[in-house]
């Protein structure tokens, strides 16, 4: 697992168990560390409901991406998960994708 990339876990806390989408942002050192049993991770949602109406974005947190569907990349919904998890890889998000991410989590942690 390495920073950038998409994978499907459980979040902390979800009462449905559910596997969704989250988008590593931990440094290197700590993803491949092997001592080291979590990694810090940000959520992502859908732009859109199941009825059809649209989600409120955070401009100066969130990174909306088009993938299958639009999604939303939530920088302010930081948290951490233990590396066992992680289920399934989706995909590796793009450079200047993760350069915008990485602004917005400047922006959610006063990095400025």
């Amino acid at each position: 697992m390495r920073r950038g990339e998409i994978w499907y876990a459980v979040w902390p806390k979800d009462p449905a168990q559910k596997p969704r989408p989250i988008l590593i942002v931990s440094n290197n050192h700590r993803n491949l560390a092997p001592h080291l049993l979590d990694i810090v991770v940000v959520k992502l949602t859908g732009l859109y409901r199941d009825d059809g109406t649209k989600k409120p974005v955070n401009q100066s947190e969130d990174v909306v991406v088009k993938f299958k569907k639009e999604t939303i990349i939530q920088c302010g919904a930081i948290f951490s998960i233990e590396k066992r998890s992680l289920q399934s890889h989706l995909t590796q998000l793009p450079i200047a994708l993760m350069r915008d991410v990485d602004d917005k989590l400047k922006n959610v942690l006063d990095l400025h």
